[in-house]
């Protein structure tokens, strides 16, 4: 794994200086660096918005549990104009804490993979459900189909997505 920082516990990828469209931890400060980037950018170092430093940062948690997957994903709904690189967050900040996220989300190796590949669909859809789509939420359950929301995820074999 490239260079890597303890804290709280948990494992991160640090944040490498030279690329601000990669999401890590901050070197000196216990932070998680999560870029903002203009829509159908992401991870483009020219396409990161720079402004207004709280889009920018995260505190460590001391569990990465559903209580801090809902301020993340509190932090997207407020920016629906920006786009975030799930790819790097899932690699640097998620994939290294892999058997904390099992323990702390009472998942299996399945589930976490998952979510390591597919949680930014949880994430974007975290507290929605059919009704935010238009959709009869007793009529689309009763037919089998579970909406693709975090709940749903830690909870639900088969998610429609």
């Amino acid at each position: 794994m490239s260079n890597t920082r303890k804290i709280n516990g948990l494992t991160f990828v640090l944040m490498d200086m030279n690329d601000i469209g990669k999401c890590g931890v901050l070197q000196k400060a216990k932070k998680i660096y999560f870029p903002f980037f203009l829509m159908g950018a992401p991870g483009r170092k020219d396409a990161v918005i720079s402004w207004n430093e709280k889009r920018d940062l995260f505190h460590i948690p001391k569990k990465m549990n559903y209580k801090w997957f809902k301020l993340i994903a509190k932090r997207l709904k407020e920016n629906p104009f920006f786009d975030y690189d799930w790819e790097s967050f899932s690699k640097n900040i998620l994939r290294p804490n892999k058997e904390h996220l099992k323990k702390v989300l009472k998942i299996d190796e399945d589930r976490v993979n998952l979510l390591l590949s597919d949680g930014f669909v949880f994430l974007n859809n975290f507290d929605k459900n059919w009704d935010d789509d238009g959709e009869d939420i007793k009529e689309m359950e009763a037919q089998g189909y579970n909406y693709p929301n975090f709940k749903n995820f830690l909870n639900r074999d088969y998610l429609e997505y």
